[in-house]
């Protein structure tokens, strides 16, 4: 007997992406493997296909999913386009990984071949629309099987150029249907000519944070700021030390601020810190392993996140669902979650001033907080991955159901 949950006309499914928890500890995309553990869930099979790198490990996954890795480059050591701080931020620190990149998509492409004729899945999932989707649509015109691509943010707001613009528009145009995250990270691609998206966003884990987690939370004895994510230049966290650095003495001895996350500025971040004499309040905890996510949520007070690009921001999700109040750049879908004054407080992206104005009205209105808090945790709930996990299905049988692909 199948160990798989309800064997009963599952449907097989690709993915391709170029990022996912390289191993049990990993936080590398992790939204990705929830989506992909409620999935499988409700009656989808998943072949998950993504890079390698030095740090997979083997782990255990759920029964109907399967995940393999890529080689692209020898020795492995030296694979390092993907994962860290991200493709395209990789590349900026080290131009020598470009000559990886034509590796990098051959090798992706050939593995995805053997697969779809070894295995046969019924339609392929790509995450980020170039190079995954780009590779799908490649291959699901050559197998003749639906070709499905979501956009995720950084592939729109960040990859620029004509070459690049005319290679994702290309793919867009020729996918079987695409998904986005938010209408800011669809638009940004344009409408002429293209098909119309289906809007579904990330989710979270909603009982995962919402739990009373207090009783689990870091113990601390101040008001706690709270910034979660990788430590790139568009995430904005020298704006949030500035920022922060401008509150008075008193508020800065009655407050910390916590950092986690790693990435290519952790130590111009640490530098900066000391230059603003900001040091002993600011902590730098570093990548911590995403089980233990939920103890820091709650034992924050504030969540601050004044990215520069954002296509959703499933970290505010997790926030909101801990009941943290927020504060946030208005950038790319944000708006679509976070409403001003109600839910969270917007502000401009790369604006020092405005940002401190927020945390200071924050710091020092506790009704405030309370009143964002018991809202925000209602707006959490519609996100949960059950919910998001049947409008991906739905997508997937509706395609196979069309008269294109029956069989």
């Amino acid at each position: 007997m199948s160990d798989r949950p309800n064997d009963a006309k599952r449907t097989k499914v690709l993915w391709l992406t170029s990022s996912y928890p390289r191993n049990e500890d990993d936080s590398a995309s992790i939204f990705l493997r929830y989506l992909a553990e409620s999935l499988v869930k409700q009656n989808v099979d998943l072949l998950i296909l993504a890079p390698d790198h030095p740090e997979v490990k083997p782990s255990r996954q759920p029964p109907g999913l399967v995940c393999r890795h890529f080689r692209y480059f020898i020795p492995r050591r030296l694979q390092q386009l993907a994962y860290g701080s991200g493709i395209l931020p990789n590349l900026l620190a080290a131009p020598w990984l470009y000559l990886q990149v034509p590796f990098f998509i051959l090798s992706m492409l050939l593995a995805a071949a053997w697969i779809l004729l070894s295995q046969r899945p019924s339609l392929i999932h790509a995450h980020w629309i170039f190079p995954q989707g780009t590779v799908a649509v490649l291959l699901g015109k050559l197998f003749r099987i639906p070709a499905i691509v979501t956009a995720h943010g950084s592939d729109v707001f960040l990859l620029k150029g004509r070459f690049l613009g005319v290679i994702k528009r290309w793919t867009v145009k020729n996918c079987t249907v695409w998904t986005s995250n938010s209408w800011a990270t669809s638009g940004a691609i344009g409408e002429d000519g293209l098909l119309k998206p289906h809007i579904i966003p990330m989710g979270i884990n909603y009982r995962h944070f919402a739990l009373d987690n207090r009783k689990l939370s870091v113990k601390q004895t101040k008001l706690i700021l709270l910034f979660v994510g990788r430590l790139v230049e568009t995430k904005g966290v020298a704006v949030l030390l500035k920022a922060y650095a401008l509150l008075s003495d008193a508020l800065l001895d009655a407050t910390e601020l916590w950092i986690i996350g790693d990435g290519k500025e952790i130590e111009r971040l640490k530098a900066l810190a000391y230059e603003c004499r900001i040091q002993d309040k600011v902590i730098f905890f570093g990548r911590l392993p995403n089980s233990q996510l939920p103890k820091y949520y709650a034992a924050a007070d504030i969540f601050v996140s004044p990215s520069m690009i954002e296509g959703q921001g499933v970290t505010f999700l997790e926030a909101l669902a801990n009941g943290v109040p927020i504060i946030c750049s208005d950038v790319g879908g944000v708006a679509e979650i976070i409403k001003h004054g109600e839910t969270g407080l917007l502000v401009r992206p790369n604006n020092v001033d405005e940002l401190f104005e927020a945390i200071y009205r924050l710091i020092t209105n506790r009704e405030l907080r309370m009143k964002l808090s018991k809202a925000g945790k209602k707006i959490a709930r519609c996100y949960d991955w059950e919910y998001i996990a049947k409008q991906f299905i739905s997508l997937y049988i509706n395609q196979l159901n069309s008269a294109e692909f029956r069989l």
